[in-house]
């Protein structure tokens, strides 16, 4: 996969547009995943961990970050990258909407926007890993609105009583 340059953009409604996100959006995407009140800390830093990679080489560290934007209030955020190993899979590591932007159409945008940027690179399937906790149910519900289906759950993976969800979207049909 290669960088995207920072001003690439999508048109969305009203002013929001989605970009590749840029060093100044750091505080602003921990923020996000902070405020939906489903990733602990520990799952933040790695937001963080990853960003860092991000920022050092996409190249190298296999992320991509792309920001959803108003202006310059990021609104949203999502990381993927190439699957190792596999010529036609990327991972999405990462989509997440601001508590306080929720149901305006950012995750939807990031998502196009992951699904555009994979294509044009060549790949042909995106794949997510997510919790069947009942406080992923919007997650795993907006999967399936943008066209992903289940294609796998491992029991107790994350824990006792907390399996994985494997998502997958074809981008070839």
């Amino acid at each position: 996969m290669g960088v995207y340059p920072h001003t690439h953009t999508s048109a969305l409604p009203h002013r929001m547009f989605v970009t590749a996100s840029l060093p100044s959006d750091r505080p602003a995407i921990l923020a996000a995943a902070r405020s939906v009140g489903v990733f602990n800390e520990e799952e933040v830093a790695t937001v963080d961990e990853l960003f860092e990679g991000y920022l050092r080489s996409p190249e190298k560290s296999g992320y991509n970050f792309l920001s959803c934007k108003d202006g310059d209030e990021v609104l949203g955020f999502v990381c993927w990258g190439p699957t190792s190993l596999s010529k036609g899979a990327v991972d999405l590591y990462w989509i997440c909407s601001a508590q306080h932007a929720q149901g305006q159409g950012v995750a939807a945008a990031l998502f196009r926007e992951v699904e555009a940027r994979a294509r044009a690179v060549g790949r042909w399937l995106i794949v997510i890993w997510t919790s069947n906790r009942p406080d992923y149910e919007p997650a795993r519900n907006f999967y399936q609105r943008v066209g992903c289906e289940l294609a796998a759950q491992l029991r107790d993976f994350y824990d006792r009583g907390e399996d994985l969800c494997v998502f997958t979207r074809r981008l070839d049909e």
